[in-house]
């Protein structure tokens, strides 16, 4: 299995990376997810994912983050 982390996970590219890897379950993990200011999503997707590592662009997101976990 191979372990991913997607930089920019609420974005166009990222968004297509985690349907990719979605779909194949058996075949990647992931492990970290990065993103700006989209908090709302990137909640849905760290629920989704479970991944290790979260990060955002600053404290104001992050505290914003860690209201909607």
């Amino acid at each position: 299995m191979k372990r991913v982390a997607i930089l920019g996970s609420t974005g166009s590219i990222g968004r297509q990376t985690l349907r990719v890897v979605e779909a194949l379950p058996s075949q990647f993990s992931v492990v970290g997810l990065a993103a700006g200011r989209n908090t709302a999503l990137l909640a849905d997707q760290v629920e989704q994912f479970k991944p290790r590592l979260v990060w955002v662009i600053d404290k104001t997101s992050a505290d914003e983050l860690e209201g909607r976990l």
